[in-house]
C-alpha cells in the first residue's frame, strides 16, 4: 500500500493545481470571449438573426419581455476575491434587442474602490453629450460619484473596440487592477484616473 501512498499524493497534488489555475484564469478567459462576442455589433442595424450567428449568443442567458429581450454576461473574480488575493472585480456584458433589431450595446466594470463604469452604444447621443463618446458623470444631490458612463454611437470606432476595452486579465492577476488605467485601457485619454474614487 505504501508504495502507492507517494504518486497518489503527486496525483492529488498536481488535480489540485490544476483546479486552482482553472479557477483563476476562466474568469478572464470568459470575459475576453464576451468582449470579442459583442465586437463590431452595431446598434439600430444589426438584426436579432444576425446576433444568433454569432455562436456565443446562442447559448447567452436571454430574458425577454413582450418584444424586449436582453442578452448579458457576468464575470467575477470569486475564487481570488475569497483568498484575499484580489480586491473584487465585476465585468459584465448586455445586448439589447428590441423587435428584432439590436438597440443597445453596453459593457459594465466595477472594480472594488474605484466608481462603476459602462460603456454603452446607443443609437443616439444623449442631448447634453457634445461629442461621440461623451463621458457622463452621475452623481447624488451631495455631489458623490456613483457612476461613469461613457456613451456613444456606431459612428464612433470605440463599437470595434471591444477586445481591448477591458483588461480582462484583472479577473485573474494577483492583488487585482487599482486604477482605470490598468482595468479600462480604452479609457486612458478620457482622463478617468483624475476622478475621485468611490468610497
Amino acid at each position: 500500500m505504501k508504495k502507492y501512498l507517494i504518486p497518489t499524493i503527486v496525483l492529488g497534488l498536481i488535480a489540485g493545481g490544476i483546479f486552482v489555475r482553472y479557477q483563476i484564469v476562466s474568469p478572464a478567459k470568459a470575459a475576453a470571449r464576451d468582449l470579442e462576442a459583442i465586437n463590431g455589433i452595431t446598434v439600430g442595424k444589426m438584426t436579432e438573426a444576425e446576433l444568433l450567428g454569432r455562436s456565443a449568443f446562442q447559448t447567452a442567458v436571454r430574458h425577454c419581455a413582450e418584444a424586449d429581450c436582453v442578452y448579458h454576461t457576468e464575470r467575477t473574480n470569486n475564487f481570488l476575491k475569497l483568498l484575499h488575493l484580489a480586491p473584487s472585480t465585476f465585468v459584465g456584458t448586455a445586448v439589447w434587442v428590441r423587435d428584432g433589431m439590436v438597440v443597445e450595446v453596453d459593457v459594465f466594470v466595477n472594480g472594488e474602490g474605484l466608481t462603476p463604469i459602462s460603456l454603452s452604444q446607443k443609437r443616439a447621443l444623449p442631448a447634453e453629450c457634445a461629442s461621440n463618446p461623451c463621458v457622463k458623470h452621475l452623481a447624488l444631490p451631495n455631489k458623490k460619484l456613483v457612476k461613469i458612463q461613457i456613451v456613444f454611437t456606431d459612428e464612433s470606432e470605440f463599437r470595434n473596440r471591444m477586445p481591448e476595452a477591458v483588461q480582462a486579465s484583472c479577473l485573474s492577476r494577483i492583488h487585482g487592477c487599482s486604477t482605470y488605467n490598468e482595468l479600462m485601457p480604452l479609457t486612458r485619454d478620457l482622463g478617468l484616473d483624475t476622478l475621485a474614487a468611490f468610497k
